[in-house]
């Protein structure tokens, strides 16, 4: 059923499983990299870019769900520069969620060490090279950077519907 004024099941679904993984990414993120060089260092590199790459499938399968399923109208009690700026952060979190996972494994592909979806070999995308390996990697860590301030933005125009008087678009989402 697709309910006009709640996402469809399956988008709740992916919505919420892809925003704990990312939180689990962020986390990862900033605690791998501050461990020695040594095992763990590699398991937990290993399990940040396996994690990475789920978000990537569900943001493909995201993408195909919304090509059949439109999400609901923002609400009409919204202002319109409140609802050009929803949609406009929307979109800035999937071009954002795109380029994070592609930019650490082509990253990952320069940087000499193979890339694996939790142990299975995936093919790398060059040879070691330390100059595209330190380009992707800048550019893997100001898509993070965007990536979370994009979020921040999003939650606080979830949240600031929560107010007395406002209409609560969080309920749209809500998986309850």
């Amino acid at each position: 059923m697709n309910n006009p004024t709640r996402y469809t099941l399956p988008a709740i679904v992916l919505h919420w499983l892809m925003a704990a993984l990312v939180v689990t990414l962020f986390a990862l993120g900033w605690y791998m990299v501050e461990l020695p060089n040594g095992p763990q260092r590699g398991e937990m590199f290993a399990l940040h870019k396996s994690i990475g790459l789920t978000v990537l499938w569900l943001l493909g399968l995201r993408f195909a769900w919304r090509l059949g399923h439109r999400p609901p109208v923002l609400p009409a009690s919204m202002a319109a520069w409140q609802r050009r700026l929803a949609t406009g952060v929307h979109h800035l979190l999937y071009l954002l969620l795109l380029l994070q996972p592609v930019s650490g494994y082509v990253s990952s592909s320069f940087s000499g060490h193979d890339t694996k979806y939790f142990g299975i070999p995936l093919p790398g995308w060059g040879h070691h090279d330390a100059a595209v390996n330190e380009f992707f990697t800048e550019v893997h860590e100001v898509v993070s950077v965007a990536l979370l301030t994009a979020i921040i933005v999003h939650l606080v125009g979830a949240l600031s519907h929560l107010r007395p008087g406002e209409e609560n678009v969080l309920r749209r989402m809500w998986p309850l």
